[in-house]
């Protein structure tokens, strides 16, 4: 059965197969069962990070570390309140930074 970790444009998390090509975090928001609870952030810094950083290897919703939320593209994670990450995808987050202050 999946985990639910998908995101959808309007910001819903869903449990479909498949990760897409970015993930993304909001806190931890899941328990040591892999189930979310009720809350659907934990902190104000919602990311768009590329799924493969210097060769990271995660265990997705692993316990007590940030719940890894996954993207189809960037324009669903973009729609869904993500931006990119300052680290992991640096030109992608200036580019970004540049634009919302252009804005």
């Amino acid at each position: 059965m999946p985990l639910q970790n998908r995101v959808l444009p309007d910001g819903e998390i869903i449990a479909i197969g498949g990760r897409g090509l970015f993930t993304g975090n909001r806190g931890i928001l899941h328990d040591d069962q892999r189930q979310l609870g009720r809350a659907r952030w934990r902190h104000p810094h919602w990311i768009i990070c590329a799924l493969d950083y210097k060769g990271v290897r995660r265990k997705v919703m692993s316990p007590g570390s940030w719940t890894e939320l996954f993207f189809l593209d960037e324009a669903v994670a973009l729609a869904a309140g993500h931006r990119p990450c300052a680290l992991c995808r640096r030109a992608a987050y200036e580019a970004f930074r540049d634009g919302w202050q252009a804005a």
